[in-house]
């Protein structure tokens, strides 16, 4: 069914949201280290593989001093203390498996994740912004970001399979970035009634998608399916609807209750988000309330007010910008226009990492949301 246009609504502009034009929702160059005094969060956290293969993150965490956070200073050290953070949570929650998950995190590790949390607007889990968005580095700065010349930060047991399913992922989300400026040409084309604009726009997104999807095609090549479900995949569950967690997770000195959140998964993703609102695309009753679950909990961090520009907005404002001036065809016919009618967007559904696994993973038990990545088409 069509959709008529409404009143004109204000135009919008990319600068006025925490979006780069080059990187998009992707962190630009982050930070591998924190001030010295926070050393021993740094310590645990490049070490966390070997430590959760010995058993001995637990025992390390629980000896770790109380630190207070006014030492961090700026937006990119307190998105990296996150990092290091969510990192060390989820590894001190799984390190036994799903026989023995741990029911609170220790005041020094609980206070600060909580106080950094607060900071920048994000939960105190380790989330999509986190662990895709801000987990990379170039191996070699001269050379193009590819997905050999690029490394995580942090990583979890799962060898270069793990790494590789976030580097990935932030590659697609990279790719993404000229479709949001798309999107946002397109509101603003729909506010002046502009069809030429619009159609620019689309022809835009169109070839963002076809980005994204040979960006997303690298995973067969670099994410081993098995590894992925057997060892890596427990690292991102939450502990939200979570059987082994059924009451969620204690943060000692926080709260005297426990929290209940969802972990990482592009479910979170501002980018797919933002897509999916101008384009009209309806998912199944399941898929949409855990899209609405992660709608609320977050978009994208919000730089802390020592760093923050009063006349940016959170992408929840892009959001609603998009909402407030639907296509006023489906988004799905909209693109076959723009293209002779003869792209489909990317085939593959949320959640798949290779059609292989999705076997593999179907009686398992634990794990969190899988990680969605590229836009469905028409079901």
């Amino acid at each position: 069914m069509e959709t008529t246009w409404t009143d004109p609504v204000h135009s919008i502009e990319l600068k006025s949201f925490f979006i780069s034009e080059e990187y998009g929702f992707v962190l630009e160059d982050p930070l591998t280290e924190l001030p010295r005094c926070y050393q021993p969060w740094m310590d645990v956290a490049n070490n966390l593989t070997h430590l959760i293969k010995t058993h001995q993150l637990r025992d390390l965490v629980k000896k770790m001093p109380l630190l207070s956070t006014l030492h961090l200073h700026g937006y990119r050290q307190l998105r990296l203390a996150h990092l290091a953070l969510g990192f060390i949570t989820m590894g001190y929650v799984w390190q036994e498996g799903l026989h023995q998950p741990a029911q609170a995190l220790p005041r020094a590790l609980a206070v600060p994740y909580c106080n950094v949390s607060q900071a920048l607007g994000l939960p105190p889990i380790l989330v999509y912004a986190d662990c895709v968005l801000a987990n990379w580095r170039l191996k070699d700065p001269s050379r193009p970001m590819e997905i050999g010349n690029l490394d995580t930060i942090f990583s979890f047991p799962g060898g270069e399979s793990g790494k590789n399913f976030f580097l990935v992922s932030m590659l697609v989300e990279k790719s993404a970035n000229s479709g949001i400026q798309g999107v946002i040409s397109a509101v603003n084309a729909m506010v002046t009634f502009d069809i030429s604009s619009l159609h620019k726009a689309l022809q835009r997104i169109t070839l963002s998608l076809k980005n994204m999807e040979e960006a997303f095609r690298i995973i067969h090549n670099h994410v081993d399916p098995k590894i992925f479900h057997g060892t890596f995949r427990i690292y991102l569950s939450g502990w939200r609807d979570n059987p082994l967690l059924p009451d969620g997770l204690w943060y000692e000195g926080v709260r005297e209750e426990p929290l209940r959140l969802s972990g990482g998964s592009a479910a979170q993703s501002s980018s797919i988000q933002s897509l999916d609102t101008l384009l009209g695309i309806q998912h199944d009753l399941d898929s949409d309330s855990r899209l609405s679950e992660a709608n609320a909990e977050l978009h994208a961090p919000v730089p802390s007010a020592a760093d923050r520009d009063c006349s940016r907005q959170p992408v929840s404002a892009l959001l609603r910008a998009v909402q407030c001036r639907p296509l006023p065809l489906s988004g799905v016919q909209h693109l076959r226009l723009c293209s002779g009618g003869t792209t489909e967007l990317p085939p593959q559904r949320r959640g798949q990492v290779h059609h292989s696994a999705q076997a593999e993973g179907a009686n398992r038990t634990g794990g969190g949301l899988p990680i969605p990545w590229s836009v469905r088409g028409p079901q």
